[in-house]
């Protein structure tokens, strides 16, 4: 065959060449697949909500008038969407750019990614795994592969072993493991393609479809769609607008891999959740002391925990993946050793500091010169002025 031609007898075989909902992304795909119109989103797997009141505004922000007018202008040059900063449980700063309101459905990108492992804690609060079940115990397809026995915990950490999705043009079809985790009609069985490269627990990387065979594993012990576990037990109890994940099919599996949308107001709300240790307004809506369990890193990677970043030990470039250049550029170290961060493409960012009482959502595009250390500790010396 021609160079970049593929064998027809062997992709016309493979299952997604003749998925109807594939060919319609790919020929339907809009110039930024990971920037779609809405539209592109069909169909959505919503996470239901019940909207309550707002974090108040402070009357008398702790956060110096200057500092607050250094974030707003440093953020507005970086081509933000949406900013707000939280302080105490109060609003010191909310600031929009774009047409983007505190209520639009905003495509957090790789935020998506910690909410399985927010769920895991439910799991393990059930009793309905352990963090060291071999996940083959609940992917059948798995139960006698050897990557049936990577643990929960390993995949949760982004340790588990499995290959790297090689990103390929959008345009070729057959053998693009990448684009059918995003674009397949069978989400799960697109995650189940992937070998082991490594040994399960020795080297870190955010695999795409790590996050995906974790949320198998939470429906299949916990026997409920993870995004009626996130609407019941997380989104209606503080109080968000509905979300949504997308959905694979009709009928079919939510993506939790990417691209979830939600307001901007309630991706701070969930900060605010993660940031004071699973309790809002006084209730413990996460297990408790499973945001610290969260926030505990493995030995393969320091700065990452379960579906958090962690901003302590210092790297002034940090990297997604073992031996590769980084991606997330810091000036300068955090102002506090205990900076928790969920993060997605775009630099989408939630930051979380608990000895300072702080959340920062902060939704954009990427830009040549982030620094993201700079809101951050903008924030906090302006605490102290």
């Amino acid at each position: 065959m021609p160079e970049g031609i593929a064998d027809p007898d062997i992709a016309i075989a493979h299952w997604s060449f003749s998925d109807p909902v594939y060919l319609w992304r790919i020929t339907s795909a809009p110039k930024n697949a990971f920037e779609p119109p809405h539209y592109f989103y069909w169909p959505d797997a919503v996470i239901e909500g019940e909207p309550g009141p707002f974090l108040p505004a402070a009357s008398n922000p702790a956060i110096s008038s200057e500092a607050l007018e250094q974030i707003r202008t440093w953020a507005r040059e970086k081509r933000s969407n949406a900013l707000i900063v939280a302080h105490r449980g109060e609003i010191v700063l909310e600031q929009y750019w774009n047409g983007m309101t505190g209520e639009t459905l905003a495509n957090g990108r790789a935020m998506t990614r910690s909410m399985a492992p927010l769920v895991l804690g439910f799991a393990l609060a059930d009793g309905s795994l352990s963090l060291d079940d071999p996940i083959g115990k609940y992917i059948a397809a798995w139960a006698d592969d050897p990557r049936g026995r990577i643990t929960v915990e390993q995949v949760a950490r982004n340790i588990s072993g499995l290959a790297l999705p090689k990103p390929k043009p959008i345009t070729q079809i057959h053998g693009n493991d990448y684009m059918c985790l995003f674009y397949c009609g069978d989400v799960n069985r697109a995650a189940l393609e992937f070998g082991l490269t490594d040994q399960p627990g020795t080297v870190f990387n955010v695999s795409d479809q790590n996050m995906q065979v974790l949320a198998m594993v939470l429906e299949a012990a916990m026997r409920q769609p993870i995004e009626q576990v996130l609407s019941e037990r997380i989104w209606k109890r503080i109080g968000a607008r509905d979300a949504t994940f997308q959905r694979d099919r009709p009928g079919g599996k939510a993506r939790v891999i990417c691209c979830m949308r939600a307001s901007p107001r309630d991706w701070l709300r969930l900060g605010q959740l993660v940031m004071r240790d699973g309790q809002w307004e006084g209730e413990q809506v996460l297990p408790t002391d499973w945001t610290r369990a969260m926030a505990t890193p493995s030995a393969a990677n320091p700065n990452h925990g379960m579906g958090l970043w962690l901003g302590t030990p210092f790297d002034p470039l940090r990297t997604y993946y073992s031996g590769q250049p980084g991606v997330i550029p810091m000036s300068e170290p955090y102002l506090t050793d205990d900076v928790r961060i969920i993060e997605g493409g775009g630099f989408r960012v939630l930051y979380m500091s608990p000895s300072h009482d702080l959340v920062i959502f902060r939704h954009g595009i990427s830009v040549d010169d982030w620094d993201g250390s700079a809101l951050v500790n903008m924030a906090i010396r302006g605490m102290e002025e």
